[in-house]
């Protein structure tokens, strides 16, 4: 079976609609009947059923299906990679970033960017660590920066570490816990404002993954905000004594069998020495 027409099977299973899947796969629709008649002929198999309400995978299609997504996204990496051994000119990095990482160090990363680096294109996704590792195993994203203690390892992923920081309870300056060393039954009188993420420390009470947000609401209340002591202003104290994790793991996650392109591996030294900075 043709490598093309395999893709055509997934992307008419992904649309469910003739029509959509032609247009993303720069075909007329006649031309994606037959590609999809012929595989059908070929296995002697019916693939999809069709209706008003579009069409949908039989069960010889999804066994097909289970076994064409990874095919495809490997042929992917592998042409990928070909592309870099040729030295032919990568001009986009698209990577994403975990709440934590973002806050720490993705303005810095794309200020250099933008003042030293203009003909790159960037694509940043910020999301939470299974969705950022969902997407660069569809080969979606070339790396992520993600926080490790969250991080479920896989063998299809390597991650590289590339720095450290220290996690703190944070609170607004004027707190009645400010500068303590408390008791860890204190804090259970006090909102405790964390990231959507699963701790093997603490538990949040607010859960709340956009930074700027959670900062603005430590500062107009009486919450506990565990996030990382380099976010800290003079607006804010620290508050010692709260259990947490010691010190927390950066790092870089991308394909295993995936070859990062220039373009990337200087956007990972830009974000390994934003961290650096970050840590005085």
């Amino acid at each position: 079976m043709e490598l093309r027409k395999l893709r055509h099977v997934v992307t008419l299973a992904h649309e469910r609609h003739f029509g959509r899947a032609a247009d993303r796969l720069g075909l007329t629709q006649p031309a994606l009947t037959r590609s999809i008649q012929s595989v059908e002929a070929e296995l002697g198999l019916r693939l999809f059923d069709r209706g008003r309400d579009g069409v949908h995978p039989t069960r010889a299609g999804e066994a097909l299906l289970a076994d064409a997504a990874p095919l495809l996204r490997q042929m992917d990496v592998l042409e990928r990679n070909m592309a870099l051994l040729s030295d032919r000119a990568i001009g986009e990095v698209r990577c994403g970033f975990g709440p934590m990482a973002a806050a720490l160090v993705l303005a810095d990363m794309l200020s250099h960017v933008a003042r030293d680096h203009g003909a790159l294109r960037v694509r940043t996704w910020l999301g939470e660590v299974g969705e950022l590792q969902d997407l660069l195993r569809e080969g979606e994203l070339d790396f992520a920066v993600l926080a490790h203690v969250l991080v479920e390892d896989r063998p299809d992923l390597s991650f590289r570490r590339i720095g450290q920081i220290r996690l703190g309870a944070l609170v607004r300056r004027g707190h009645p816990l400010a500068g303590r060393t408390m008791r860890e039954e204190e804090a259970t009188g006090f909102p405790v404002i964390g990231g959507t993420g699963d701790s093997p420390t603490y538990a949040p009470t607010i859960a709340c993954d956009n930074f700027e947000i959670a900062g603005q609401v430590t500062l107009a209340s009486d919450a506990i905000w565990v996030a990382a002591e380099a976010l800290a202003d003079d607006r804010f104290a620290l508050v010692h004594g709260l259990g947490i994790a010691q010190p927390l793991e950066m790092v870089v996650a991308s394909l295993a069998r995936r070859t990062l392109s220039p373009p990337a591996l200087l956007l990972i030294n830009l974000i390994g020495a934003a961290l650096r900075r970050r840590q005085g």
